[in-house]
């Protein structure tokens, strides 16, 4: 069978095994609810394409799902339900991903039977399955810079003009859908061309053909949608500074913990997503996932060492091993257990993978068990996804018990912040977020307090201004008449407060916020909600 053939194979049985996952799975919300407010922030991309607003961060995502999503409705494919529709559209670029990776081992390796074995090892990786049939809003971008990645290490070892020009092509329409995808693999590139063949004046033209072709295709795109509402200039698309100057951003302790659950789950799921405290108890099987990968790199270095001075061998470590040093550099400071963050800055994997498989295909009877471990990942990770079968029909079911048994209208909820039924609430009741320094005039349907919202939003306040404000906002419900319910937080000793509050750098702050909550107010069950947990009614102390 040719390449072509090859190729096509490839992508429609991705797509058929991705699309039936989906489809059995029944929940596009696993581990994280973001995709549920991406497709709320395309709604008006769907309504009216034409004024809709561009977000400087995802300058080409908006414009490329609210497109898609009309394009389904108009064919009467989940009419109206862009949440569900994005998880397919996720499907498609996690398959043309799968064809990248099997046209890039093909070449690089000459060996069907490699690219087969890398593409599979590749697509049941756990993120990158798992961003392939939930509504995250990375795929596209995570698709194209792969591609870039995939055409630098074939052609950086001595590359045409032209050639630098394509690849910064692809990377910058990349990082146009997601915009931090910038920076992990701009430093690769640029380095693999400085040591790439040739005198110091080409490998320098090299390099600078390479920056002005991505600020000159960001140029073109900027000026394609001039005029269009949110439009920006040059200068902000280039900088957008999402996530600086939050509480996502710093450095410490806390982030160790975290970078063990991005590396470990980026292959096998095994949990401990979201926080310190959750990566601390899943830290044995996260460190074993973590050894397995140890051991590829380990094969494939050995397997390559004799080979280290062949250009395109140095190129595609240059590309692959850059972009995962300076990613996870990037990823320390930020959200290294961010499925999104991780699952661009770990493609060295899958070609450290290929590279041990390509050394042992040849021998017949080794092709079985490399099949065999191929296959691993996948099945693991379909199992690990299989405990979330479901969850958006639980959600929705909970959804209808929460509106029967505390009425909305006369209702302030209190949460973590990342609570999945926080984000269905917000989603269908009401878009209103929740109360920040605000005063509910007038009044949403849907009122919650986040008690993360000032770690997120204020990383400056000390801990005492984030307990206050929190202690405001209740005292504001309180005066209005309205009933306030809390979760699971209620039930939180300081200590796991403070491993959640890590996560956003501010660990400190849990003594204060615990206190402020204990010692003020009082609470009592009221309702249990399958799938979600127990709530409890706040008052305040003094009333009893």
């Amino acid at each position: 069978m040719r390449l072509s053939g090859q190729v096509l194979l490839a992508f429609v049985a991705s797509l058929l095994v991705l699309g039936g996952l989906i489809a059995w799975l029944q929940n596009v919300h696993i581990v994280t609810a973001n995709g549920m407010y991406k497709s709320i922030q395309a709604e008006p991309w769907i309504a009216d394409f034409a004024h809709a607003r561009l977000d400087p961060s995802n300058y080409l995502f908006f414009p490329l799902y609210g497109a898609s999503s009309r394009l389904f409705d108009a064919l009467g494919l989940l009419r109206g339900m862009a949440w569900m529709q994005f998880a397919y559209f996720n499907a498609f670029w996690a398959s043309v991903g799968v064809v990248v990776v099997y046209a890039f081992v093909h070449r690089v390796t000459g060996s069907a039977w490699t690219a087969a074995l890398a593409s599979l090892f590749h697509l049941g990786s756990g993120f990158v399955l798992l961003l392939s049939v939930i509504n995250e809003d990375i795929m596209p971008g995570y698709v194209l810079v792969l591609a870039a990645m995939a055409l630098a290490g074939i052609w950086f070892q001595r590359p045409t003009y032209r050639q630098v020009v394509l690849v910064a092509a692809l990377f910058t329409l990349g990082w146009l859908v997601e915009w931090r995808l910038i920076f992990p693999t701009l430093p690769a590139l640029g380095l693999a061309l400085l040591l790439s063949q040739g005198t110091l004046k080409e490998k320098l033209l090299r390099a600078v053909v390479l920056v002005v072709s991505i600020v000159a295709v960001a140029g073109i795109v900027q000026q394609i949608w001039e005029g269009h509402t949110g439009a920006v200039g040059l200068h902000d698309l280039l900088w957008t500074g999402k996530g600086v100057a939050t509480g996502w951003a710093g450095i410490g302790w806390d982030k160790a913990w975290m970078m063990l659950s991005g590396v470990g789950n980026y292959l096998l799921l095994v949990g401990g997503f979201v926080d310190p405290v959750a990566a601390r108890r899943a830290a044995g099987p996260l460190a074993l996932s973590v050894a397995f990968q140890a051991a590829i790199f380990v094969a494939a270095a050995v397997v390559l060492w004799p080979r280290r001075h062949e250009p395109r061998v140095r190129a595609i470590a240059l590309v692959f091993i850059g972009t995962l040093g300076a990613g996870q550099v990037m990823n320390f400071y930020s959200q290294p257990q961010d499925p999104q963050m991780q699952v661009n800055v770990m493609g060295w994997l899958t070609v450290a993978w290929a590279t041990v498989v390509a050394a042992c295909v040849a021998r017949p009877r080794l092709r079985i068990v490399l099949a065999l471990l191929s296959f691993v990942p996948l099945a693991w990770n379909v199992a690990a996804l299989a405990h979330h079968r479901g969850g958006d029909r639980d959600a929705l079911e909970a959804l209808a018990t929460l509106e029967r048994a505390l009425p909305p209208e006369q209702t302030v909820f209190v949460y973590w912040g990342f609570e999945d039924i926080a984000m269905w609430q917000y989603a269908m009741w009401g878009r209103t977020w929740d109360l920040d320094e605000g005063n509910w005039e007038p009044p949403p349907r849907f009122k919650w307090i986040a008690l993360d919202a000032a770690a997120i939003r204020h990383p400056g306040w000390t801990a005492e201004q984030h307990a206050q404000s929190i202690r405001r906002g209740l005292d504001l419900a309180f005066d209005r008449g309205w009933r306030v319910v809390i979760g699971a937080p209620w039930t939180w000793s300081e200590a796991e407060l403070a491993g959640q509050l890590g996560g956003l750098s501010a660990a400190n702050r849990a003594p204060a916020i615990h206190r402020m909550l204990h010692d003020t107010y009082v609470a009592t069950p009221v309702l249990d909600v399958k799938s979600v947990g127990t709530y409890y009614e706040l008052r305040r102390k003094s009333a009893h």
